[in-house]
């Protein structure tokens, strides 16, 4: 309803013209928004000694369009009134017209048959409309679908839909002592922020994560230590693989991590199978990321993971993955998983203390491996497990601090090499320092040393079976001796 509207009206007027009197009358109408009042014509006096007329009753409706409404009454059997409201497509006027038809016809005092003119009344009031103020709104990108012509000619009401997203919430808090969950839930937060944002965390941030985060959009971390507090103790009430990884790229594209410290509660170190699942970082199947000066600490599970997400059914591998600085301390398992990547680079790589095998070339399926990687300057204080299937080759440039090497394939032509760096042998173990058992290994001008200590040196350097191929190119051997068996073959090239 339009509040404070007001019509004016006119009084009738009344005018004597050859012995016959007319009176126009016109009431003014009050009217709201799609709805009008009708104003009342009241019949002319007769003349003296005039016979009361005989009234021709007209009735015109005039078809408006949308959104102007016409309602037509008629008031007495020698009037019509009809009613128009009138609404401008943009509502700034409102417009309501009466307008009053008589056609009567009268018979004087002769006899004679006298037409009165039609008598039509208009009365017209425009009421201005307050213009609406919108709000600011956030609108959510949107699909604009195909428009249809439509060969009905009655015109169609527009309709307008606004749509309101609300904004993200505020950066999310934390506890430098990390004993409180971030506020707002760092997950909920995340999941706020559109693809290819930045969130970044000053240097004392820590956020309690004991359900890990996910990322599943390209987005850039920047700082912060992520915190699973869930400890051994939980693993009688959950079930084999209910830890998730503290961080889970899954499914996605350029991600970006740095400076980023992830943190477990494997304070004690070791391998507890049902808790596993506790990667510091996982990737699967993703592509095109950057990680940059990452570090991951007292994991149940590895300290990076990699791997094509089988769960899913999407079975592709990490794909174009670079990695400068990443730092495993105390893992669960692996120090570094290499399930399934292709077309990657690893550099700056330390692995301290790992449960197993430091750096683990593993698919555990048939025809899915990693190939076409080059790991360069690394750490290592446990060895290389590297099995199964390869779809490239793999190198490995300037590493120390490794004291075994396993390779376990069937693949023949399928390089595996190592260039440059240290492999430090123990001395009185039972496995060999360089296992092949099948493919390809070279080692190129690395050197092969011997742990120090005064235990008699009984642990072969080499063993090779099933055609495996074993090659030493400019690499001197301390304390060199070894196993060659089943077609295989050992070569020395000074």
């Amino acid at each position: 309803m339009l509040q404070g509207q007001k019509f004016s009206s006119r009084d009738s007027t009344t005018k004597s013209h050859g012995g016959t009197r007319r009176m126009g009358i016109a009431f003014a109408v009050l009217a709201t928004l799609g709805s009008a009042a009708f104003g009342v014509i009241h019949p002319d006096a007769t003349a003296a000694g005039a016979t009361a007329p005989t009234a021709k009753v007209t009735t015109t409706t005039v078809a408006t369009p949308t959104p102007t409404t016409t309602v037509t009454t008629t008031t007495s059997p020698r009037s019509t009134t009809t009613s128009t409201t009138t609404v401008t497509t943009q509502p700034t006027t409102v417009t309501t017209t009466t307008v009053t038809r008589v056609t009567p016809t009268t018979t004087g005092t002769t006899g004679t048959t006298q037409p009165i003119k039609a008598t039509t009344t208009t009365t017209t009031t425009t009421v201005p409309v307050a213009p609406t103020t919108t709000a600011p709104t956030t609108t959510a990108p949107t699909t604009t679908a195909p428009t249809t012509t439509r060969s009905d000619p009655k015109p169609t009401p527009k309709t307008t839909t606004t749509t309101t997203t609300a904004p993200s919430p505020g950066p999310a808090s934390f506890d430098p002592t990390c004993t409180k969950s971030a506020l707002p839930n760092l997950q909920d937060y995340i999941n706020s922020l559109p693809a290819g944002s930045v969130f970044q965390s000053s240097t004392t941030a820590c956020y309690l994560v004991p359900d890990g985060i996910l990322l599943s959009k390209p987005i850039t971390i920047i700082g912060g230590t992520f915190y699973d507090p869930l400890v051994e103790r939980l693993t009688n009430v959950r079930p084999y693989g209910a830890l998730h990884p503290i961080i889970l790229i899954k499914n996605t594209s350029h991600v970006t991590l740095s400076g980023v410290s992830v943190l477990g509660a494997n304070t004690i170190g070791g391998y507890h199978a049902d808790l596993v699942g506790e990667a510091g970082v996982k990737i699967m199947s993703s592509s095109d990321l950057v990680l940059t000066g990452v570090s991951a600490k007292n994991t149940f599970g590895d300290g990076l993971e990699l791997v094509a997400n089988f769960t899913d059914h999407i079975n592709t591998p990490v794909n174009r993955l670079s990695v400068d600085g990443f730092t495993t301390i105390n893992a669960g398992r692996q120090g570094i998983t290499v399930a399934e990547l292709t077309n990657s680079t690893l550099n700056n790589l330390n692995v301290i203390s790992p449960a197993a095998s430091g750096i683990d070339f593993e698919s555990d399926l048939p025809y899915q491996g990693s190939g076409n990687v080059a790991i360069t300057n690394c750490v290592n204080e446990a060895g290389f497990n590297m099995v199964e299937y390869y779809t490239g080759p793999i190198t490995i440039t300037n590493c120390t601090g490794f004291h075994h090497v396993t390779l376990r394939t069937d693949q023949k032509v399928t390089p595996i090499t190592f260039v440059g760096g240290t492999l430090t042998c123990k001395r009185a173990v039972p496995q060999p320092c360089i296992d092949v058992t099948g493919g390809s290994l070279t080692f190129t001008g690395v050197t092969i040393a011997r742990m120090p200590g005064v235990l008699k040196i009984s642990t072969p350097v080499w063993s090779v079976e099933r055609a495996g191929t074993l090659r030493f190119d400019r690499s001197p051997i301390e304390t060199g001796f070894g196993t060659v068996l089943d077609a295989a073959s050992v070569n020395f090239a000074r």
